[in-house]
């Protein structure tokens, strides 16, 4: 396959190491040239791209003219961006993506997107007016353009050496009493072959692990597999138990995670 993953960073260099070993081709935007020398290590082809600079969004030379079975799309948003900033990072993307040609077209989101409410979410249990604004911009900004387009709806990222407990290791957890909604990067890239495999388009995905431990378990988990330290203390102030469900990409993908729990990562 010839694979374009726009906006190569942390999640996209996992899935793009793994493409290259199984063989295909990989195509990569960043937004800094620095990053360049990694991806060709790996194997992939790099460009710069940075949607917040229109300078550098012309199409490069010969990225037009090639056919791509899958377009991923990692272009995050995040809790300091405006709606402002969010339409205007998505009308560069679009403008981008308007010369080129792919098959399959995958958007990275967030379950973020959801409200933080103690009960279990599927992927329409909200309307749009309940969902974070800037969230829905951007997918909704993508599939009115490409209404074939898949939106999956990551859970808290982990895997490799990114672990929850090192980031409290003597300090004061305020967020122990919540329910984890987490993804190991095994299962993104797992379910990402499964929709390829079944040629999937236009379905909106919540990717997260079935189960839901409190983040205190999970710390305490993961501390004593990768020898942290832990928190100092846990208050208990937030108990909220928020639980996303994957059960619409397990029914219809037959999709069998590697990672259940987040105690496993």
């Amino acid at each position: 396959m010839n694979v374009l993953i726009i906006g190569c960073g942390w999640v996209g260099t996992f899935v793009a190491t793994n493409l290259i070993n199984e063989g295909h081709r990989v195509w990569a935007t960043t937004t800094t040239p620095e990053k360049h020398g990694r991806l060709r290590q790996l194997g992939a082809t790099p460009t710069t791209v940075d949607f917040d600079n229109p300078m550098q969004l012309p199409v490069p030379a010969g990225l037009a003219d090639l056919v791509f079975d899958l377009c991923l799309i990692s272009v995050p948003i995040t809790y300091k961006d405006t709606i402002h900033h969010v339409k205007y990072r998505f009308t560069n993307l679009l403008d981008f993506l308007a010369p080129l040609e792919f098959g399959q077209l995958m958007f990275f989101g967030s379950v973020g997107i959801y409200p933080r409410v103690s009960a279990t979410i599927e992927e329409d249990t909200f309307g749009d007016e309940q969902l974070n604004p800037k969230l829905l911009l951007g997918e909704t900004m993508l599939r009115k353009e490409y209404p074939r387009a898949n939106l999956l709806r990551l859970g808290g990222l982990f895997g490799l050496d990114r672990t929850l407990a090192k980031h409290f290791v003597g300090k004061i957890c305020e967020i122990g009493y919540q329910t984890a909604n987490f993804v190991h990067l095994a299962d993104i890239y797992g379910v990402i072959t499964a929709m390829i495999a079944r040629q999937v388009h236009g379905k909106t995905y919540n990717v997260v692990s079935p189960e839901h431990p409190l983040k205190k378990d999970v710390i305490a988990a993961s501390a004593a597999k990768y020898g942290y330290g832990l928190p100092s203390a846990y208050l208990d102030a937030d108990q909220t138990a928020k639980k996303v469900s994957p059960n619409r990409l397990i029914n219809d993908l037959g999709y069998r995670f590697q990672y259940v729990s987040p105690m496993d990562f």
